[in-house]
């Protein structure tokens, strides 16, 4: 599933997050942070109703808040 790649959920912005992640270290460590959860969440097996299917709620919603600041950061640089 592609749909948590930051080439996925910023297509045209690519290039942008590059620069970014080579410029801003707290930027690179948000996008660092996203991508090593996004691979987490998509290599778990969860049933509903179970404690790892509440941890991936978690993460997800933490998925959520990291994709915010990362659009909010190319917000903030005129790119979105």
């Amino acid at each position: 599933m592609k749909g948590y790649d930051l080439d996925t959920l910023f297509p045209d912005q690519q290039a942008v997050i590059a620069d970014l992640r080579r410029a801003d270290t707290v930027f690179d460590e948000i996008c660092r942070d996203y991508l090593l959860l996004s691979d987490e969440y998509l290599s778990m097996d969860t049933e509903p109703g179970s404690q790892s299917y509440q941890f991936a709620c978690d993460i997800r919603e933490t998925l959520d808040g990291l994709r915010d600041e990362i659009a909010q950061s190319l917000r903030r640089a005129g790119k979105m």
